[in-house]
């Protein structure tokens, strides 16, 4: 009815709008048109007449012309039915008749002239031809022709219009009609509908009974629940206040129901001793904002109404509901659990050090003896030795392999993250295989360009890359070759890859591969050995790192053991050494800022005091006023001459053993001058590890490496000084911490190999003790068959520091390291540098 209306309206206005016009106004234009018309064509028969002689010319014409301008000018009142365009048109007419008007006038004025002064006839007749070309009365007739085509337009206009509102007058009944129509059958379908609604309800009157039936069957069936449940189930509401407290609650908490509802559940279970931040966790848990239906998980110490306390696992949740926030709690005692973590953790410290220990050092005779420091054995007996050192080898691994994956599934695996060199670690995998490979026949390669480095744990990475390419060697036939390459992929991470040629990996072999104590079937797999844990482990190592291990095999095609781990940048650094000052200082003599910058930064990395001058006489007056344990001078101070000052200070009984680096562009002119001088002798640009080794050489007492090795196991102790000595070291030995610091104060080792787990004073005391003198800057091999967190092994740091596992560690390895750390104390026949020598480069 609406759009109806609003039809009948919009045909009213374009019957309005399209109405041709008053005819009023028609009929009033057209007269004052035909006035023109009559009075031009009088004013052109006037103008002849009196050209002809046939009547005498009026004494002026300006007020007939008057006349007429004042018509013309009248008739600028169009009609309303006009257009805008059609007046336009009609403006251009007048226009015309007026130009017409003012050459008509002008021609009159000029024949006058002509006659008054008796001019030529020819002038006369040109003046007469403009008269009729421009005649007024053609004028006026094109102006009344014009008006009437623009009134035929406008009423073919109207009568368009009148066929167009007629045409709308029928679909508007039309559709008046349709929508009584269909009100009619509106109507009816109300009918309908209210018969059907009626249906609904009381269907849906039932289905209600049905529900609520159904509803408190199902409050029965919580409240059995709540009865029965052997877990503490506790609702709060938004103010943390008690709203429901199941059995298993009071009996947790020894307090009744009815005596718990309607208290504030974090005072009654929460102990004043509950640290702030698991106050929070909680607070958190609770808040009214929080996602309905996500759960939280923590871990307290809850307080029973008697005051003890007792373990307490919590799932916290927010009731779905769009009534109040609910909140409700899942709550079980984890005594028993955490009792039975204790024992399993020192089950696990036993197994680690009352089981590890002794099998390192049955390995380490065996070894030995294997080796021919007891003498030459007899075949059979090597036998024997050979495959007892092997299966106590194999032993360890297993027990590695179990308490590795114990820590994995525990969360207790701590990642040591640093950049790491993608070609070190393969080279150090390679260096711990290469006799594997060569007693399998198999040719190790690699390839690691534009791979950079990565950030990831070192020592794991290197037991992932060992398990993978152990197990390629194991399954390549003889003369094969495994590949081992490092490259970076498109996602900015560098993807490693341990391609072997062997006998392939079936899909239903390689969906078992990474299970624990799985392996391979057949008997040529069997014979291969192993615990079927290393690619478990070795999983979980690379997941922890951010990635995932790939397989890709076929039969008979070889195997691509794949892994990525995050790049980092080639310019980045690696963690700064810890900087703890020590007692030892440097005096630095140079005005070269840069090496100033360089060998400032080096000192104090490693634990110098620095003292700098840039001048030899202030240099002088501080020596004098307390001597500096080393003194750093460059040669190029802009004062004197350095050797002068060397000469100097090597006459003064003070500074007769002060130990002097020289800093040089190149070597003096005669060396011979350095021997009787005793100076270390710099070329730049030099190394700066040669700069360290140097310094520290030159502080340290003359004579043969010492080594100090602290061990509450002498058996242990017997089989580290043995490999020591045969590299030409001095071993002092140490059964207990109070022993180590008193031997290393008294005689200061070049390195120092310490247990954590002594007597009367643990690692960690020997390493706060030693950090307090001149023993802040010795190098450290931590060698323990303890797990250290990275807290441990930040507080087991003096100069430069290793820490390595029993278990995990050979003597190989360990004899690697030691030559690492005294590179240039031991002797040459070891193949190793000697001392350095009072000149180097």
């Amino acid at each position: 009815m609406v759009l109806a209306m609003g039809a009948l309206v919009l045909l009213s206005v374009l019957f309005i709008l399209g109405r041709q016009g008053s005819p009023a106004e028609h009929l009033r234009y057209r007269s004052q048109l035909r006035a023109l018309w009559v009075d031009s064509i009088s004013l052109n028969d006037s103008i002849l007449d009196a050209r002809l002689g046939l009547a005498s010319p009026p004494g002026s014409w300006s007020a007939q012309f008057a006349a007429l301008r004042a018509k013309a000018e009248a008739l600028k009142a169009y009609p309303s039915f006009l257009r805008q365009q059609d007046r336009a048109r009609m403006d251009k007419r007048l226009g015309d008749y007026q130009q017409a008007l003012e050459i008509t006038q002008a021609q009159l004025a000029k024949l006058a002239e002509l006659d008054a002064r008796g001019a030529d006839r020819r002038e006369a007749v040109d003046a007469l031809r403009t008269l009729r070309k421009h005649a007024l009365n053609a004028q006026a007739r094109w102006l009344v022709i014009g008006y009437f085509q623009l009134y035929d337009e406008a009423v073919e206009r109207a009568q368009r219009a009148h066929t167009l509102l007629f045409l709308l007058a029928l679909v508007l009944g039309g559709f008046v009609m349709a929508v009584l129509v269909r009100l009619g059958k509106t109507g009816r379908m109300l009918d309908t509908l209210n018969r059907e609604l009626e249906r609904r309800v009381a269907e849906r009157t039932s289905a209600l009974s049905a529900v609520n039936a159904e509803l408190r069957d199902n409050a029965a069936r919580k409240a059995a629940i709540l009865e029965g449940s052997l877990d503490c189930i506790i609702t709060l509401d938004e103010a943390g206040c008690i709203l429901e407290f199941n059995p298993a609650a009071e009996l947790t908490f020894r307090l009744p129901g009815a005596a718990a509802v309607g208290r504030d559940f974090r005072r009654l279970a929460l102990p004043a001793t509950l640290p702030n931040e698991a106050r929070e966790a909680l607070a958190r848990a609770l808040r009214p904002d929080a996602e309905p239906g996500r759960a939280r998980r923590l871990e307290l110490s809850l307080m029973r109404v008697d005051g003890s306390l007792f373990p307490a696992e919590l799932t916290v949740f927010r009731v779905r509901g769009d009534g109040p926030i609910l909140f409700s709690i899942y709550l079980r005692d984890i005594s028993e659990r955490k009792e039975v973590e204790r024992m399993k953790n020192e089950f696990i410290s036993t197994v680690s050090h009352e089981l590890r220990t002794p099998l390192t050092s049955i390995r380490g005779s065996l070894g030995l003896m294997e080796n021919g420091i007891m003498g030459t054995l007899p075949p059979q007996a090597q036998d024997m030795v050979r495959i007892a050192r092997t299966n106590t080898e194999r032993l360890i691994r297993l027990i590695n392999d179990i308490l590795d994956l114990e820590k994995i599934e525990s969360g207790k695996l701590e990642l040591k993250l640093q950049a790491l060199d993608v070609s070190d670690l393969i080279d150090a995998t390679f260096a711990g295989l290469r006799a594997m490979a060569d007693a399998a026949q198999v040719t190790l390669r690699s390839s690691t360009a534009g791979a950079g480095p990565v950030r990831g744990d070192r020592d794991r990475l290197i037991q992932v890359l060992t398990n993978l390419v152990s197990n390629a060697i194991k399954f390549s036939p003889a003369r094969g070759v495994v590949k081992v390459s490092a490259t970076r992929d498109a996602r900015g991470a560098v993807r490693f890859s341990v391609i072997d040629r062997g006998q392939g990996i079936s899909a239903e072999q390689r969906g078992r591969l990474f299970g624990k104590f799985q392996q391979l079937d057949g008997s040529d797999t069997r014979s291969k050995g192993g615990t079927g844990l290393g690619l478990a482990i070795s999983q979980s190592i690379v997941e922890q790192h951010g990635g995932r291990i790939e397989v890709h095999s076929d039969p008979g095609q070889g195997s691509i053991f794949t892994f990525a781990i995050p790049a980092v940048s080639m310019d980045s650094s690696s963690v700064p050494t810890v900087r703890d000052e020590s007692r030892h200082s440097v005096l630095m003599v140079t005005a070269d800022e840069p090496l100033h910058g360089l060998l400032r930064g080096l000192l104090k990395s490693e634990g110098y005091r620095v003292l700098r001058t840039a001048c030899l006489q202030e240099a002088r007056r501080m020596i004098e006023a307390g001597a500096p344990d080393a003194l750093v001078l460059d040669n190029q101070v802009p004062d004197g001459n350095v050797l002068e000052l060397v000469q100097h200070l090597r006459e003064e009984p003070s500074t007769h053993q002060l130990p002097i680096l020289v800093v040089s562009p190149h070597l003096p002119e005669s060396e011979g001058l350095l021997a009787p001088l005793g100076v270390n002798w710099l070329v730049k640009p030099f190394d700066e590890t040669r700069f360290l080794n140097t310094l520290r050489f030159a502080l340290r007492e003359p004579g043969k490496a010492r080594v100090l090795v602290v061990d509450d196991d002498p058996s242990l102790r017997h089989i580290l000084c043995t490999v020591l000595e045969r590299m030409g070291v001095q071993c002092l030995e140490a059964s207990d911490g109070d022993k180590a610091v008193a031997l290393a104060r008294e005689k200061p080792p070049d390195l120092i190999i310490l247990d954590v787990n002594l007597p009367r004073m643990d690692g960690f005391e020997v390493v706060d003790l030693l950090r307090q003198g001149k023993s802040r800057t010795t190098p450290l091999i931590v060698f323990t068959g303890r797990e250290l967190t990275l807290e441990d092994q930040r507080q087991l740091t003096l100069g430069t520091t290793c820490h390595l596992h029993k278990s995990r560690s050979s003597e190989e390895e360990m004899a690697r390291i030691v030559k690492e750390f005294l590179n240039g104390l031991l002797p040459r026949h070891d193949g190793w540098a000697a001392v350095p020598g009072k000149v180097a480069s």
